[in-house]
């Protein structure tokens, strides 16, 4: 009975003691972008461009005599704008103050705090997150700090082209604090060829990892074009010179240890020494098997760029005895050629405003990302006959983003400030052999991350005031980094000796673990006793409806010494119900996130929206039971405490749909209830949750 009753008080207290704990920890989320949108661009100005670009689809509309579809309610504008922008559906607080706000332009208003939410920043990174294949293990490399440097540029509203420009001069130890920005050519470590085919698809949606092997079947790029762009990666090294010493150090103590030693020591030692170094020669040989008559196999080929505007590096004199001063690729892996600076060559170029597919590029991305699909499809193949499918709008579009200086919140906030984000969507899926032509935004399942966020907000009552630092999941590599940066070789393997024995006590320290363990028993049991008669009121006050009382009880058995409201306001009790920026890139085998479709990080774009069997039961038989309506979730909490059915149906839409059901939904399940009881609420959320209504953006 007392721990029932006391599991009430917990779910009860939640919101009332969250409120002033999220009010005072929000406003200081280490993830809350670093200003507000409206002190950088004044939101009449916003407006203005918004306008412009509903003139020229307008315009294109009529060209192709299509009419725009009508603006949608507001609860259907509530829900859109929270996914789209924070990627996850209001809570029943944000969805009742929405709808009961009579300010005429609450639309604006609403998409103007979101964005200056931290979820905003948190939905975003799932964004670059897959586009950028990032991944918390791979091999011996942590792939955190990256992470971390991706939240960090989007938090501080970091400029396209300088984010982009990081990613492609970065260098240093991957480990260190920092040097995040390395993980980018990293993931591709010992594949520069791969490094130069991602890059030119991602940011010039260009096809090029074709020409890798022979000329491009369907396409004008030649083999000898994509050694040329490979080039700017040349004599890539993916070790620092600096940690190279002493690993090799460490190797001539470690001779005679055991072999499980040794392995130890050299992965922890080739974690230290990753990471990225070389400006780059701008030189790479074509392989042995080169077929074409222009170039001999294994002959240098000088970096060149595929379009636009040419490069010309300052290559340094060639020194060997009896040589000309002419440009040359390392023969023998011991060989280092002479550096050109070749990567920050292609970052000038690739970043430049001139560059005709650069801006172009995330233009189209963001839109997709905004409106359900790109102005030009697909995203990231484009030829040299492309075209938008309003070439108007899209010029504007790359006119604005080089205006903003390529601050992509604000892009993105003219783009949600359109009456095109306000409009409803197609009743049915267009035909895939016709350009869509945007009378309204495309409808689509939410993606893995946006599903399993929602479904959270259904646990908690402020997921986004959860999220945690920065830098919470690289700080053990940037520690274990520093720990290992001035470590002799004596001292490595005494850390290794450590590791091997973590679990090791003395015996005192145990006797100490059971002593501590046995008072915090008795503590416990002492505040049973004390808080009986309190439980009793407790529960009498909720059979009451009473909140007032309930609010009271829940602060004097705080007082007394119970944590109430902790474990459901922040979660404390499971790692894993975190936001899926938060936890582990790509998350486990056994996630809900994998089960709905994230991406394995493997290729690019590589999430799946596709519906499976597999999502059905997971929906049914384990999240909902287990975290919904079994666990102490904000949800159950305020269906256990509205004062009648007619209530709890509108809370149960209200939560779920982000809607008020109709009056024929309230009349089928106060009947439902009259009939069978209380519990039908289950089977009312179980009915919400699994519809399309809840699993689609519309």
């Amino acid at each position: 009975m007392a721990r029932n009753a006391l599991g009430i008080a917990l779910v009860t207290a939640t919101c009332w003691f969250a409120d002033a704990a999220m009010a005072q920890t929000s406003a200081t989320n280490p993830q809350r972008p670093a200003r507000g949108v409206e002190s950088t661009v004044p939101l009449r100005r916003i407006k203005a461009e918004a306008t412009k670009l509903d003139s020229l689809l307008a315009t294109g509309l009529q060209r192709r005599r299509e009419e725009p579809l009508p603006v949608v309610d507001d609860a259907t504008f509530l829900r859109r704008s929270y996914l789209n922008i924070v990627g996850r559906i209001p809570t029943l607080q944000e969805t009742e103050a929405f709808l009961a706000d009579q300010e005429p332009q609450k639309r604006d208003l609403l998409c103007d705090r979101l964005l200056d939410s931290q979820g905003r920043t948190s939905h975003f990174a799932n964004f670059w997150f897959d586009l950028l294949r990032v991944k918390s293990r791979q091999r011996q490399l942590n792939g955190e700090p990256f992470a971390h440097f991706l939240r960090e540029s989007i938090q501080q509203d970091k400029p396209y082209d300088q984010l982009v420009r990081e990613l492609l001069t970065a260098d240093g130890a991957a480990h260190e604090s920092g040097h995040g920005a390395t993980g980018y050519l990293l993931r591709d470590m010992n594949m520069p060829h791969d490094a130069m085919a991602n890059t030119l698809r991602i940011f010039l949606g260009t096809r090029l990892e074709c020409a890798q092997c022979h000329n491009h079947p369907f396409d004008t790029w030649t083999q000898k074009e994509f050694y040329e762009m490979a080039a700017f990666f040349g004599g890539i090294r993916y070790r620092t010179d600096e940690q190279m010493k002493t690993l090799a150090g460490a190797r001539t103590l470690l001779a005679n240890a055991d072999d499980r030693t040794k392995a130890q020591a050299r992965n922890l030692l080739q974690r230290m020494s990753q990471g990225i170094s070389g400006t780059g020669t701008g030189v790479e040989r074509l392989p042995d098997d080169y077929k074409y008559d222009d170039q001999k196999p294994q002959s240098p080929i000088l970096a060149n760029t595929i379009f636009g505007a040419d490069v010309k590096l300052k290559y340094p004199a060639d020194t060997r005895p009896g040589k000309r001063p002419t440009p040359r690729a390392a023969k023998g892996r011991g060989e280092r050629a002479p550096e050109a600076n070749s990567r920050a060559a292609l970052a000038d170029w690739m970043t430049s405003k001139k560059n005709p597919r650069f801006t172009k590029m995330i233009v189209n991305r963001m839109w997709a990302r905004t409106f359900g699909k790109g102005l030009i499809e697909p995203l990231d193949d484009w030829k040299k006959d492309t075209e938008a499918v309003h070439p108007e709008l899209f010029e504007q579009l790359e006119k604005l983003l080089i205006d903003l200086d390529y601050d992509l919140r604000q892009f993105e906030r003219v783009l949600v400030h359109m009456h095109l984000f306000q409009r409803a969507t197609p009743s049915e899926d267009p035909a895939t052999d016709v350009p869509y032509a945007f009378a309204g935004p495309l409808g689509h399942r939410l993606s893995a991350e946006q599903l399993w966020d929602s479904l959270l907000t259904l646990v908690y009552d402020d997921i986004d005031e959860r999220l945690r630092p920065l830098d919470a999941r690289a700080k053990e590599a940037y520690d274990q980094y520093e720990e290992l940066k001035t470590a002799t070789p004596e001292q490595i393997v005494a850390m290794v000796e450590e590791r091997r024995n973590p679990g090791k006590m003395s015996r005192e320290q145990m006797q100490d673990q059971r002593e501590n363990a046995r008072r915090q028993l008795a503590a416990d049991a002492e505040l049973q006793k004390r808080a009986q008669p309190l439980l009793r009121e407790l529960a009498m006050a909720r059979r009451q409806g009473d909140l007032k009382r309930i609010a009271e009880i829940a602060q004097q058995l705080q007082a007394a010494g119970f944590d109430l409201g902790q474990r459901s306001a922040r979660g404390r009790e499971d790692g894993q119900m975190l936001r899926a920026s938060d936890l582990t890139q790509p998350a486990p085998a056994n996630h809900p996130l994998h089960v709905f479709g994230q991406s394995d990080r493997e290729t690019i774009d590589a999430a799946s929206t596709a519906a499976t069997v597999p999502q059905v039961l997971t929906m049914l038989n384990g999240f909902l039971d287990q975290k919904v309506l079994e666990g102490a979730s904000a949800l159950k909490r305020d269906l256990e405490t509205a004062p009648n059915g007619e209530r709890r149906v509108r809370i149960a839409f209200l939560t779920v749909l982000n809607r008020e059901p109709s009056p024929d939904e309230v009349k089928v399940w106060r009947r439902a209830i009259a009939i069978d009881g209380e519990a039908v609420i289950r089977d009312l959320v179980w009915v919400l949750c699994n519809s399309n209504e809840f699993r689609f953006a519309r």
